[in-house]
């Protein structure tokens, strides 16, 4: 098999597999697609639950500045919320809404949405065989 054929393959299967992701976003109502980077700072909120302003900057490298305005357009769209420290009303820590919890997994659902379909248009010997091929492949 030519180089081509295998190219052109490919990029149906990643078709097949950003029309999953499209259908994802449009069944949490959320048109507006997040840059690789804003999913890296959902995850971190969401693996740390609760994060302040300072220990994201801190995670991430940034300046504090770039963080509030990062947080900032979060808000505006409803995907994290802000609480004031009790002790220390300086300190604001974050965390996600439901919609913001959602988005920080859209990963595990894209990818479980195109396992479906490809579960629904493949016998159990070619799902193996592909588990397979993805395997090795994932080794390079």
């Amino acid at each position: 098999m030519d180089r081509e054929s295998v190219r052109k393959s490919f990029n149906k299967f990643l078709k097949m597999y950003f029309n999953s992701c499209k259908e994802i976003y449009q069944e949490l109502d959320y048109g507006e697609l997040l840059t690789g980077r804003q999913f890296a700072y959902l995850r971190m909120i969401d693996k740390h639950k609760e994060v302040t302003m300072s220990e994201l900057a801190n995670l991430f490298n940034l300046s504090k500045p770039s963080v509030t305005e990062m947080i900032r357009k979060f808000e505006e769209t409803n995907l994290i919320e802000k609480r004031r420290c009790e002790t220390d009303g300086r300190v604001v820590y974050i965390r996600l809404t439901e919609q913001g919890n959602l988005l920080a997994k859209t990963n595990l659902l894209e990818s479980q949405r195109a396992v479906e379909k490809l579960f629904t248009r493949l016998s159990d010997e070619e799902i193996q065989c592909l588990t397979e091929l993805f395997e090795k492949v994932g080794e390079v």
